[in-house]
C-alpha cells in the first residue's frame, strides 16, 4: 500500500461505519494535502461530528437503540482527549470539502447519525464533488455490515457495491 500512496497512482477507495465513517471522512478531507489519492469514499452510517450537537440526536433518539446522545457523548470524551469536538479531522463536518473523491453515503433515516450524513452531503453537492446520499427508511445503525437480512441491509450492499464498480471502471 506505501507503494500505492506514494506513487499517487491506484484505484484506492475506501470506506469506514460509524466512529469508522468519520475516520473515512477525515482521511479524505486531507487526502488533498498529502500525496494520498483517493479514487473513492463509501461512508455507511457516519459519525461525522463529535459536538453531538444536531437535532436527529434528540428527534430519532426513540428509533435508534444502538446509538445514543449520551453514548456519544463519552465516546467522544474519550476519543478526543481534550482535543476540540470541532477539529475538522475528528468532525469532518467541520472541515474542508476540497479533497473528498466521488462519495457515497448511507444512513437510516430513524438513526441518530442521520443529520451528519445529511450535512455533508449538502456540504459535498455544494462544493461539486460527486456524491451518491442513501437514506434508507427503518434501516438501523451499520445495518449493511450486521446482517444482510435486516432492513434496507442488502439494498444498500448491492447499490454500494454499484458505486465501487463504477469508481473503478472510471479509473481504468
Amino acid at each position: 500500500m506505501n507503494a500505492l500512496i506514494s506513487s499517487g497512482e491506484g484505484r484506492l477507495v475506501i470506506s469506514g461505519d460509524s466512529a469508522g465513517g468519520g475516520l473515512a471522512a477525515g482521511l479524505a478531507a486531507i487526502s488533498d494535502q498529502t500525496s494520498l489519492r483517493l479514487a473513492g469514499l463509501a461512508l455507511l452510517s457516519p459519525w461525522l461530528d463529535l459536538a453531538v450537537t444536531n437535532p436527529s440526536f434528540v428527534i430519532n433518539a426513540a428509533s435508534d437503540p444502538l446509538f445514543s446522545a449520551e453514548s456519544a457523548r463519552i465516546a467522544a470524551e474519550f476519543y478526543l482527549q481534550g482535543l476540540s469536538a470541532e477539529h475538522p479531522i475528528a468532525s469532518p463536518l467541520h472541515g474542508q470539502t476540497a479533497g473528498y473523491p466521488p462519495t457515497f453515503i448511507n444512513v437510516g433515516t430513524g438513526e441518530v447519525l442521520l443529520d451528519d450524513a445529511r450535512l455533508l452531503h449538502a456540504r459535498l453537492s455544494a462544493a461539486g464533488v460527486a456524491v451518491q446520499f442513501h437514506p434508507v427508511e427503518g434501516m438501523e445503525h451499520v445495518a449493511v455490515t450486521r446482517d444482510r437480512t435486516l432492513p434496507g441491509s442488502a439494498e444498500t450492499f448491492d447499490i454500494l457495491a454499484g458505486f465501487i464498480d463504477q469508481i473503478l471502471a472510471d479509473s481504468d
